[in-house]
């Protein structure tokens, strides 16, 4: 928290030194840019979300002719992959055997699938420093990039239910609902999280036309989410939400 808030009271400092500097800078630019968000950590957000979707708006104001202090705003948004949870949950069960009480054979779990579904998004504000390695005149210019970020996440994940399928021991096959039959509930998890973020990378920005310059970049972001411990096992998960976004976009 100490981090954040030293950072920003760093880019107000630049803020009030710009005018100083305003004949030495460069012109101020908007930029809008989309792409694609990769998951990364924790390993339930990679294994079980799918690519997400970028999309953000910023302006860069430029104290020096070398550096940028882009204020910004985005939106990340991902959604469940079915078909991995739908491939885990019939590996976990798949093979299974089924026994009465006396010890009979009953039959074995020869197929599952279970219908989840459910999306994660965040939308986030910030501030951060682009240094260029550039000059100013130069018709392409490369930077790198670090910011600072608060980030509202909203999870909304769903059950819905599913089947199993037993095969006897004369292979006639029973297909089993999991609410109708095994009685198991639908459920709905919803979560509204807080927290602040890192990010830094590198971009490039092309000419495109007099007045309107192209911008590719990619970004490695970090939002502090905290571990959480499952109360039936007591196992630990979650923890560092990361993700990788690869955007391009127009600079006016």
């Amino acid at each position: 928290m100490r981090t954040v808030i030293a950072f920003f009271l760093i880019i107000g400092l630049v803020f009030s030194a710009s005018d100083a500097f305003s004949q030495l800078s460069r012109k101020n630019q908007f930029e809008i840019y989309a792409g694609a968000a990769f998951p990364l950590s924790p390993d339930e957000f990679k294994d079980y979300y799918k690519m997400g979707l970028s999309l953000n708006a910023q302006y860069v104001i430029f104290p020096t002719p070398r550096i940028g202090i882009p204020i910004f705003a985005g939106y990340e948004r991902f959604t469940v992959n079915t078909d991995a949870i739908n491939d885990d949950f019939r590996s976990e069960l798949v093979g299974f055997v089924l026994y009465d009480e006396f010890g009979n054979y009953l039959g074995e779990i020869t197929d599952a699938s279970v219908d989840a579904t459910g999306a994660s998004s965040a939308i986030k504000f910030g501030a951060g420093i682009r240094p260029y390695l550039t000059p100013p005149e130069a018709s392409t210019q490369l930077f790198l990039f670090a910011n600072a970020s608060y980030n509202l996440l909203k999870t909304k994940e769903e059950f819905n239910g599913g089947n199993v399928t037993v095969t006897d021991a004369f292979q006639n096959e029973y297909v089993f609902d999991l609410v109708q039959d095994l009685g198991f509930q639908t459920e709905e998890y919803t979560d509204d999280l807080n927290k602040f973020g890192i990010g830094f990378g590198a971009g490039i920005e092309i000419p495109a036309g007099s007045s309107i310059n192209l911008i590719f970049q990619a970004m490695y972001n970090m939002i502090f989410t905290e571990k959480e411990t499952d109360e039936f096992t007591g196992e630990e998960f979650g923890g560092t939400t990361s993700f990788i976004g690869v955007t391009g976009g127009i600079v006016f």
